[in-house]
């Protein structure tokens, strides 16, 4: 009976350091740059139909280009992609557009244009909206909330930020001090790292202020990898659509924008604390 327990300690000991590799939790899932691609990798192996909602809105944003370009509305071509280099980051999965139209353009138009233009960017819009809705729900491991509530707080979301920048035509910021250059830059990548994930907290059911916390907590642990994920993807569809002509707004669109909402869907599943972690605070 002496000889049995230093042949027990070994075994117990074992089993306790065997950790299995695909828990998800904080402390085995090492976010880097690499590590987050593979596992997105992975989820379009496993399921390749993540694909199809950005393949559609693809097409729609192609499409809408054309016809931009083609019908006698005034349009442009975004300033960025004459650059030879530019870093960009998005926060709702999405492509870079390579034809515009501002809203100036939509002035003192006749109802029948006027319908017709608004129609046109209504279509172009809710169609990578609905992409990103669709495939952040589908990737998620634990499956998004697909409801009205969830679209309209995600649909919110994506007029913000990817809709009306485009229809009101922001300035660009150009910084020629180093100090000041520097300061937006830090500034900005902050940002950015905060509030990368908070398209993949709303398809979980939360709400906006609860999504934004929980996005800034995930963030503040994880920037470095979270801010070159954004860089990457967001780089990676400035170049498609700078290298591509005018096909590049729905090829990256349509290429680049589930790598996006899936890497999201990765980094949730992954990184986020237990949602009852954010009821004391």
């Amino acid at each position: 009976m002496t000889e049995d327990a230093p042949t027990e300690e070994p075994t117990r000991e074992a089993s306790t350091t065997t950790t299995p590799t695909g828990s998800g939790s904080r402390g085995v899932f090492d976010p880097t740059i690499v590590s987050v691609l593979r596992a997105v990798s992975r989820r379009f192996a496993a399921d390749p139909m993540l694909v199809v909602p950005f393949v559609v809105a693809g097409v729609v944003v192609g499409l809408a280009e054309t016809i931009r370009r083609r019908d006698p509305l005034p349009s442009t071509r975004p300033e960025s992609l004459a650059e030879s280099l530019q870093i960009q980051v998005a926060i709702v999965p999405s492509g870079t557009p390579t034809a515009t139209r501002h809203v100036d353009a939509l002035v003192d138009l006749q109802a029948p244009y006027l319908v017709g233009a608004v129609a046109l960017e209504a279509v172009a819009g809710l169609a990578v909206v609905v992409a990103g809705w669709a495939t952040l729900a589908r990737a998620l491991r634990e499956g998004g909330e697909r409801s009205a509530g969830s679209f309209g707080r995600y649909l919110g979301l994506g007029v913000l930020l990817v809709v009306a920048p485009t229809l009101l035509d922001g300035p660009d910021i150009d910084v020629d001090a180093l100090l000041p250059g520097l300061l937006l830059l830090v500034v900005s990548a902050i940002v950015v790292v905060r509030v990368f994930l908070v398209p993949g907290f709303l398809l979980r059911g939360e709400d906006v202020p609860t999504a934004l916390r929980r996005s800034i907590r995930t963030g503040a642990g994880n920037g470095w990898s979270i801010l070159g994920l954004a860089v990457v993807i967001g780089t990676a569809s400035w170049g498609l659509a700078k290298v591509t002509g005018p096909l590049g707004g729905g090829l990256s669109t349509a290429l680049v924008g589930p790598v996006h909402a899936v890497t999201i869907a990765v980094l949730v599943d992954s990184l986020a604390d237990d949602p009852t972690d954010d009821a004391d605070g």
